[in-house]
């Protein structure tokens, strides 16, 4: 009897440890504060099948980005409240990666949209962007300070202004 008692307990433990899933609260939140920025600008492209935003500014020439390819670009990135987090459109040198490695997943899929000279507004989703942790960095006077917090959707200005496309 008590075994089955146990049981139940852990059955019902389970159940409310499921039903009680915070996560799904936020990415609620996070697909309504898209869909009212998307509202708000008039944005009439729709999401890719990854559910980033690719609204395109100022049209590019040439191939078309892929995967391994060198990029350098300039970039500001926006929360959709319109406040600025980063920037290099102020210093000469661009912003060099190459494509698939070392940047988020929004900037690797939005990238290969775009072509040399392409300048594009990206709505990235959290899921493609720094996810349900956020983006902290260490600061040795007050430790860890949080720039962007977890369920995050983003908006980045790119503008490609180097390629070097990957051998193969």
């Amino acid at each position: 009897m008590r075994d089955k008692i146990n049981a139940a307990l852990l059955v019902g433990l389970a159940v409310i440890a499921v039903s009680c899933n915070p996560s799904k609260k936020y990415e609620e939140e996070e697909k309504s504060i898209i869909a009212d920025y998307v509202a708000d600008n008039n944005i009439t492209v729709t999401p890719d099948k990854h559910g980033l935003y690719y609204i395109e500014l100022v049209p590019g020439s040439g191939e078309y980005i892929e995967t391994s390819d060198s990029v350098g670009v300039h970039y500001k990135l926006m929360f959709l409240d319109g406040n600025e987090i980063d920037s290099n459109l102020a210093p000469t040198v661009p912003f060099r990666f190459r494509v698939g490695s070392y940047v988020i997943d929004g900037w690797s899929i939005g990238l290969t949209y775009m072509q040399l000279g392409t300048k594009a507004k990206l709505l990235i989703p959290s899921r493609l962007g720094y996810g349900s942790s956020g983006y902290s960095v260490y600061d040795p006077l007050y430790g860890y300070r949080t720039i962007i917090p977890g369920y995050s959707p983003l908006l980045f200005e790119i503008e490609v202004v180097e390629l070097i496309k990957a051998r193969k």
